[in-house]
């Protein structure tokens, strides 16, 4: 390097180092690592993405959801799906029963991705992390590796601090050779007060990983249909719907987002307002051609003996102003001739020639 190049070098060091002192010599210095700077935003948007918008080349990533959530179903999907990307994909196998490895095995030999186990193998986790150990040493270039760890806690004891450092040092070197790792992990079996997944571990795991994603999951008659959400992230992460055919076992991709955590939140509603719920069915079957959203909540009040607060609040869950919404009980309509707007059952609540006497008496709502 020329004199001038080392010169203007140790001039720009030393107007870093000064801002940086000014900086945290202001009251609002300590905020200061907090912010956002160029580099950051510019590396996540050349990071690579190798599956569906939601794995990133050279990352460390947390899938979590609670147990039989769709970790391992969609994790699958995406070794065979990266495997046939040409990728060379190790699928560490410690979760699943004795039972259920024939099938595991089968799936990875079908899709070309190789699936290891440390109780098959006569040997142990410990063995399976010296292995990765020696080939962080080794310096070897892992670049088109992908590895998946099912489950995280099989590897390691997340709720203990010092075991978990450890884990992601070793985890972290690997990356830092160009692999690219998903560890499959629990939520705990409680929701946070926002009614989110919480991760089951400890704080500096969500830390010591590049994304975290939450899976949320609900299963209907012959399918389940599972929804990945980006929590932490350092790349560019999209949310993806996935959902498994309870009949074939078959998985693919939606080509829309579901958010299966308003469905749950739903599905919990009717659970708790199953009693109302028949009230005012029985109270909209009476009346026939519907009633006004006050005198039905009036009546139910006095059925059911439940305040009227609470019974307006159910009536409003599920009141819809569009024939065709499935997810509405009731319908509130306008009726021409008695210029009112009227509450009756939904067309798939209603016998059919009540919905059809209703369909040419009303037209739904503006909003």
């Amino acid at each position: 390097m020329a004199k001038d190049d080392v010169k203007r070098a140790l001039e720009e060091a030393v107007k870093t180092e000064e801002a940086r002192r000014r900086e945290q010599a202001s009251p609002l210095g300590k905020l200061a690592r907090f912010v956002v700077t160029e580099e950051q935003v510019r590396d996540m948007a050349e990071t690579t993405m190798i599956w569906r918008q939601l794995i990133a080349r050279s990352h460390l990533a947390v899938w979590a959801a609670p147990g039989n959530g769709g970790k391992t179903t969609i994790a699958k999907l995406a070794a065979a799906e990266l495997s046939a990307a040409g990728y060379d994909v190790l699928f560490f196998q410690e979760d699943a029963a004795a039972g259920d490895l024939p099938a595991l095995h089968a799936h990875a030999v079908e899709h070309g991705y190789r699936m290891l186990n440390s109780t098959l193998a006569n040997s142990a986790i410990e063995d399976q992390i010296a292995v990765l150990a020696d080939l962080v040493d080794s310096g070897a270039d892992l670049s088109n590796v992908v590895l998946f760890f099912d489950t995280l806690k099989k590897f390691v004891e997340v709720l203990n601090k010092g075991g978990a450092r450890a884990f992601f040092k070793l985890m972290r070197g690997l990356t830092i050779r160009g692999a690219t790792i998903v560890l499959l992990g629990h939520t705990n079996k409680h929701r946070g007060p926002d009614g989110k997944l919480i991760f089951e571990g400890v704080g500096d795991v969500r830390n010591d990983v590049d994304e975290l994603l939450y899976i949320e999951s609900i299963k209907d008659r012959d399918s389940v249909t599972m929804t990945v959400q980006p929590d932490k992230v350092r790349a560019i992460v999209r949310e993806a719907t996935f959902r498994l055919d309870l009949v074939t076992m078959a998985v693919h991709a939606l080509p829309h987002v579901v958010d299966v955590a308003e469905r749950l939140r739903m599905a919990k509603h009717r659970r708790e307002d199953a009693d109302l719920i028949e009230h005012i069915r029985a109270a909209l079957k009476q009346a026939g051609g519907g009633m006004t959203k006050t005198a039905l909540i009036e009546q139910v009040a006095a059925t059911s003996g439940v305040g009227q607060k609470t019974v307006r609040g159910v009536v409003n869950r599920y009141l819809g102003n569009d024939p065709a919404d499935t997810g509405a009980l009731w319908i509130e309509t306008y009726v021409r001739a008695t210029n009112t707007r009227r509450v009756s059952l939904a067309p798939a609540q209603a016998a059919p020639c009540q919905a059809t006497k209703l369909a040419k008496l009303a037209k739904p709502t503006a909003g």
